[in-house]
């Protein structure tokens, strides 16, 4: 199953714009179990902003659901000036080994 990562990222000073941003987005669009796992969210502040990673294990064959749910939530904080996403598409251990043609020895 595909993983899917999330990078937000905003200027410190934003973080009560985006906290409240947050709780009206997900009020409009609640978060899709059926799509998959949300297996963390960890957030770094640093010097330059704030950085928040969202990871979602994705369920099989939902992967194009994800993505298009991903960039519809994150389209709703776009007039907020300073704030940045972006997605990355992972694949677990197993996935890339069978990929590459290989057998995980048990």
């Amino acid at each position: 199953m595909p993983i899917v990562i999330t990078t937000f990222a905003y200027p410190s000073h934003k973080q009560n714009e985006i906290t409240k941003r947050f709780l009206q987005v997900r009020k409009k669009y609640p978060v899709d179990e059926s799509l998959g796992e949300n297996v963390a969210s960890p957030v770094k502040v640093t010097t330059d902003g704030i950085r928040v990673l969202n990871i979602i294990i994705v369920k099989e064959g939902k992967l194009e659901e994800v993505l298009k749910n991903r960039q519809k939530d994150n389209l709703q904080y776009m007039d907020i000036e300073g704030f940045e996403f972006s997605f990355e598409v992972w694949s677990t251990f197993e996935e890339a080994v069978g990929i590459a043609g290989l057998e995980i020895p048990e």
